[in-house]
C-alpha cells in the first residue's frame, strides 16, 4: 500500500513535469512507473498474503493458549476455593487446638499451684529442695508447661506418695520457738508427723515453715504420756509413736490449749475484765452467803417441842430462856420475840409473830437479788463483747476482703471468748443462787411452819384473847 501511494505520488510529479518534457517521454515514464507499481503491488500482495497467514497461524496458537491458560486458570481458581475452605477448616481446628491447649495449661497450672500450697506445708519438701524450683517453672506464664512440665508434676506426685509412707529416723536442724536454730534428732512419720529430741532430751512436734524451706518447733509440752512413746521410739525401743493426722491441726491445738490464762482473758478484748469483775463479786457474795446460812439452823423440829412442852405447862420464863439460847435459830428468835405479846388479841399476836417474821427475812435474803442480777449481766457483757469484736471483723473483711479465712475466724474466735466467759461465770452463779435460795426457802418454810404451831399451841392454851388483857 505505500508504494502504490508512491506510485500516485510520482505520476503526480511526471503529469506536473510534462507540461515542460514531451508526452513520449512522460509516456514511457508513465508506463515504467506502471510497471514498477505492478511488480511492488504484486510484491505486496505477497507479502500481505505471507504476513495474513503467518498472523492467522499465529492467532491459532494464541487462541490455543488462551485456552489453556483459561483452563490453567480455572483449575488454579478451583485449588484457590479448596485451599480457602482447607485454610478456614485448619483456622477452626487451630482455635479448638488453642483452646484445648488453653485448657490444658490452666488444668496444669492449677494443679501445679495447688500443688505448690500441698508441698509448702508438707513435711517431706526439706528433704526434696528441689521441689520449689521445679513447680516455678511450671508456672512460669511465659512458657507453656508441654509435656515435660506434666511429667514434672506427675514425679512430684508421686515423689511425695513415696515418701508418705516412709519412716525416717535423721539428724538434722530446725527452728526453735525461741528462733535459735537448734541440732537434734528428728523423725518424720509419712506425711504426718515429724518430731524431734534435742541432746539434752527435750522433746516436741514440727511443722513446716511459712516459707516452706524447713522446720520450725510446735509450742507446746507433748506431757509425760506422750514422751514416753517418743523417748522410746528414738532409743529403738518401741515401734509405737504418736501420728497427727489431722494434718497440724492437733498440734496447733495442743500449744493453743497451753496458753496462760492472761493470754487467753487478753485475747478477748477490753470487756472481758468487766466479766471478770462481775464474777469476783459475785465469788465474794457467794462464800459470805454460804458461810452465813451455814450458821444459821433451820431444823427446829426438836426445840419446837420443848417449847410447845414449856408452853402447855405455862413455864413463860424458862421458854424465853430457851429461846435465848437457841437463838442462832430464827424460829426461836421469833417466838422470843412473839412472847412478848402473850395475851393479847389474835392479832396483835400475829402481827408481832409477822413483824418478827419480816425482820428475818432480809436477813436471810441478802445479796440474793444481786447475785441474780450479777448472773444476768455476765452473759449479756459476754454478748456486748461478742458484738463489738464481730464489728471490728467485719471492718477488717470491708478493708481486706475475705482472702485470708485464717484472719477472719482468728477474730470471731477471739470475738466469742467473751460469750464463753460470761457464760462459764454466769452459769455457776446461777447454779450456786438456786442452791442458796432453797436454803432459805427451806428457813422460811421452817419459820412458817413453826410459827403456825407456836400459835396454835396458844389457842389450846386459852392465852388469846379477843381483847387485851396485858401480858405475863
Amino acid at each position: 500500500m505505500n508504494r502504490f501511494a508512491l506510485a500516485l505520488v510520482a505520476i503526480f510529479f511526471i503529469v506536473s513535469s510534462a507540461i515542460a518534457k514531451p508526452w513520449t517521454q512522460v509516456a514511457q515514464s508513465v508506463m515504467a512507473e506502471k510497471v514498477s507499481s505492478q511488480a511492488d503491488a504484486v510484491e505486496t500482495r505477497q507479502i500481505i498474503k505471507k504476513q495474513k497467514a503467518t498472523l492467522t497461524s499465529e492467532a491459532v496458537v494464541l487462541k490455543d493458549s488462551v485456552a489453556k491458560k483459561q483452563a490453567t486458570f480455572n483449575a488454579l481458581k478451583e485449588q484457590y476455593n479448596t485451599l480457602l475452605e482447607r485454610e478456614k477448616q485448619l483456622k477452626e481446628e487451630l482455635l479448638a487446638q488453642a483452646h484445648e491447649l488453653k485448657t490444658i495449661d490452666g488444668t496444669i497450672r492449677t494443679s501445679a499451684k495447688q500443688a505448690q500450697d500441698y508441698f509448702h506445708d508438707s513435711l517431706t519438701t526439706t528433704e526434696y529442695p528441689q521441689r520449689t524450683a521445679i513447680l516455678e517453672g511450671i508456672l512460669n506464664p511465659k512458657k507453656f508447661p508441654g509435656l515435660s512440665g506434666i511429667q514434672n508434676l506427675l514425679s512430684l506426685y508421686l515423689e511425695e506418695m513415696k515418701a508418705s509412707g516412709e519412716i525416717v529416723h535423721r539428724d538434722g536442724q530446725f527452728t526453735d520457738v525461741d528462733g535459735s536454730n537448734t541440732k537434734a534428732e528428728i523423725v518424720r512419720i509419712g506425711a504426718f508427723t515429724a518430731a524431734f529430741r534435742t541432746p539434752e532430751g527435750v522433746l516436741g512436734f514440727l511443722r513446716p515453715k511459712t516459707n516452706g524451706t524447713g522446720f520450725v518447733a510446735v509450742q507446746g509440752d507433748p506431757g509425760w504420756s506422750l514422751s514416753g512413746h517418743m523417748d522410746d521410739f528414738f532409743d529403738g525401743k518401741s515401734n509405737v509413736f504418736p501420728i497427727d493426722i489431722s494434718n497440724g491441726a492437733a498440734l496447733r491445738r495442743l500449744a493453743q490449749e497451753q496458753r496462760s490464762i492472761m493470754d487467753w482473758l487478753s485475747a478477748g478484748g477490753l470487756l472481758v475484765w468487766p466479766i471478770v469483775l462481775v464474777g469476783f463479786i459475785a465469788l465474794i457474795l457467794i462464800i459470805e452467803r454460804f458461810y452465813s446460812l451455814s450458821r444459821i439452823r433451820g431444823n427446829s423440829d426438836r426445840n419446837m417441842k420443848r417449847i410447845l412442852e414449856m408452853i402447855l405447862t405455862g413455864d413463860w420464863k424458862k421458854c424465853r430462856q430457851f429461846c435465848t439460847d437457841q437463838s442462832n435459830y430464827p424460829t426461836c428468835r421469833i417466838i422470843s420475840h412473839t412472847l412478848q405479846y402473850v395475851g393479847n388479841t389474835r392479832e396483835i399476836i400475829e402481827n408481832a409473830f409477822q413483824e418478827a417474821f419480816l425482820k428475818e427475812l432480809p436477813i436471810l435474803e441478802r445479796f440474793l437479788p444481786t447475785l441474780g442480777v450479777l448472773a444476768a449481766v455476765a452473759p449479756l457483757l459476754g454478748l456486748l463483747g461478742t458484738v463489738t469484736g464481730m464489728i471490728n471483723t467485719f471492718q477488717i473483711i470491708t478493708l481486706y476482703g475475705t482472702g485470708n479465712p485464717r484472719m477472719m475466724s482468728g477474730g470471731i474466735s477471739e470475738a466469742l471468748i467473751t460469750t464463753q466467759l460470761g457464760l462459764a461465770v454466769a452459769v455457776p452463779i446461777i447454779l450456786l443462787h438456786h442452791i442458796l435460795d432453797r436454803r432459805v426457802d427451806k428457813i422460811v418454810g421452817d419459820m412458817e411452819e413453826k410459827g403456825t404451831s407456836f400459835a396454835l399451841a396458844l389457842m389450846k392454851k386459852g392465852l388469846i384473847t379477843q381483847k387485851a388483857e396485858g401480858g405475863q
